[in-house]
């Protein structure tokens, strides 16, 4: 078995690089929790004009919560353009480049949050801070995707679901440390300030941060790519690279196919194989946000506040939720090479559906009166399992999902046209959740729930499995031409030669060597050969075996 089939290939320096490029979603999950612990502050609406403290108690003023709606909703205004431009960058100069793009863009947007001193500053702040945030969001999965092996790519890709959480989780820690803050101003402007952080690191780290092979490659820079395979996928035991040698003859084969088709946003919608991925896609996206997690993560302490809880205790509450969000989407991680993507997307959509049927339950009994402790508790409790199926099955999950459905020239254009459908659909929710929540209470959670009772339907008839798959080999799913298959290579233990033989045909199956990398083991990187007909590159040459050479 070709060790690129086998799905072993563990290497702790790319590890450690998808890691380090996961980073970029704390850059996202804290600015995008944020606001949910600053609104808790009765310091910020006073600061912002938002409360009326001249009676007793102090009350919204009129126009606070159109106000409210348009800060959560600009900044998903400014996700929706910021991840097609992101995107654009990653295409055009690079993923390193889209990392520094969006993290200039998170340090100006959030640096005015900082310093707002008017709700109308503050919202124009959030549409920046939006836009950077939300680009980490869109780049590093497409990053870490072309960075990790087949068999660990839901583990490594990830952790970026696992940083998202604790992105939230920082956020609401934060929150509830400034609350005992004695400078009233200081109780929100810190923990804004805080978020500064994440994208100056993402800026810092892009030193060391290789590019991604996949990209080089489709620039044509074969020798820099190959660099980079080598160092992330060598393994332990493995004297003759052979799967780094297979899995970057696999990736610049494809390439080089990849180089010759449409890479334009219409052919993504025109060609029925790649108008499904973009549905597919666009269509999880739609309904993972439709969930209604964000608006549980940015109003779960007005959620908390009509089950009868103080200020502290929202706070409290609000922790306690996000915190079992960081677990279980470890836990996603950690099985989804394991278990598959298509189990965990249908626990976190259907899950989320129970759960909301219980919090609309309890809020709808026991709210209004506020004295069925037990009725209370329950309403807490499913907010709580909601976050877990949903951290577990669509946070990890999903972002998997996205990065690995479309080629190497649509790729980007892919991510970036899911992460802005969520964008969208939670601008949507957002702007009109407090004008909802006043108004209808907790009715507004039947339409979260019809829509994740359908989508769970969408997922069991319509997704496809990718787990293991190679990224040039997600092709076959949708009907698409395939360079070479992994099972195709393997090393000629003897001459340490890297066969290329033909794929199996129905009816027969038989496979039969069609090429060979001449030479042995080699001793640099820079010395394997991936071109193939007798065309000499880097002092090496293939060669087309006799028996199969008309084949081609």
């Amino acid at each position: 078995m070709s060790p690129l089939e086998s799905k072993k290939n563990w290497n702790a320096w790319n590890f450690f690089i998808c890691y380090i490029v996961s980073l970029g979603q704390l850059a996202f999950g804290y600015p995008a929790s944020i606001i949910g612990v600053t609104l808790a502050q009765p310091s910020f609406l006073i600061d912002m004009g938002l409360l009326d403290v001249t009676k007793t108690p102090a009350v919204l003023k009129p126009n606070a919560d159109q106000l409210i709606g348009a800060m959560s909703g600009v900044f998903q205004a400014g996700a929706a353009i910021n991840v097609f431009l992101a995107g654009y960058i990653a295409d055009r100069w690079g993923r390193k480049a889209a990392f520094h793009w969006c993290g200039l863009l998170s340090l100006f947007g959030g640096a005015m949050l900082c310093g707002s001193r008017s709700a109308s500053m503050f919202i124009v702040a959030r549409f920046f801070a939006g836009g950077g945030s939300w680009g980490f969001l869109a780049i590093t999965p497409l990053y870490s995707a072309e960075l990790a092996p087949p068999g660990l790519r839901g583990l490594m890709v990830g952790m970026n679901g696992v940083n998202i959480a604790l992105g939230y989780a920082l956020a609401t820690y934060m929150g509830l440390a400034f609350y005992y803050v004695e400078n009233p101003s200081a109780q929100w402007r810190g923990p804004l300030g805080i978020a500064l952080i994440w994208p100056f690191l993402m800026v810092l780290v892009c030193f060391i941060l290789p590019e991604s092979p996949r990209y080089l490659l489709m620039k044509g820079r074969v020798d820099e790519a190959r660099e980079v395979v080598f160092k992330l996928h060598a393994v332990k035991g493995d004297v003759d690279n052979e799967f780094a040698r297979e899995e970057f003859y696999q990736m610049s084969k494809q390439a080089e196919l990849d180089r010759t088709m449409e890479p334009g946003w219409l052919e993504m919608f025109r060609r029925p194989s790649y108008r499904k991925r973009t549905l597919m896609a666009m269509g999880f996206a739609f309904i993972g946000q439709s969930t209604g997690v964000l608006v549980l993560n940015n109003y779960g302490p007005t959620i908390y506040a009509a089950l009868g809880y103080d200020t502290l205790y929202q706070l409290i509450f609000q922790c306690g939720w996000i915190s079992v969000g960081v677990f279980t989407n470890l836990l996603g991680a950690l099985v989804m090479d394991w278990t598959g993507r298509r189990p965990l997307l249908m626990l976190g959509v259907g899950g989320c559906c129970v759960s909301l049927i219980l919090e609309a339950a309890m809020v709808s009994s026991f709210a209004a009166e506020g004295t069925n402790k037990a009725g209370l508790s329950m309403g807490v409790a499913a907010s709580y399992l909601f976050l877990a199926v949903y951290g577990m099955g669509i946070d990890v999950a999903g972002v998997v999902f996205y990065s690995e459905l479309f080629p190497n020239h649509l790729r980007a254009k892919g991510i970036a046209l899911s992460i802005g459908t969520i964008a969208l659909t939670d601008l949507v929710y957002l702007q009109v959740a407090a004008t909802a929540f006043m108004n209808i209470g907790w009715k507004f959670f039947l339409v979260f729930i019809i829509i994740s009772g359908l989508g769970t339907f969408f997922v069991y008839f319509f997704l496809p499995e990718t787990k293991n798959i190679p990224l040039e080999e997600m092709a076959k799913l949708f009907g698409d031409e395939v360079a070479v298959y992994a099972e195709d290579l393997h090393v000629d233990q003897r001459t340490h030669e890297l066969i290329v033989d033909e794929h199996g045909v129905a009816g027969g199956g038989q496979v039969h060597r069609v090429a060979t990398e001449a030479g042995g083991p080699p001793e640099h990187p820079a010395e394997v050969d991936t071109e193939k007909d007798g065309i000499a590159h880097a002092g090496r040459v293939e060669h087309v075996d006799a028996t199969a050479a008309g084949k081609y």
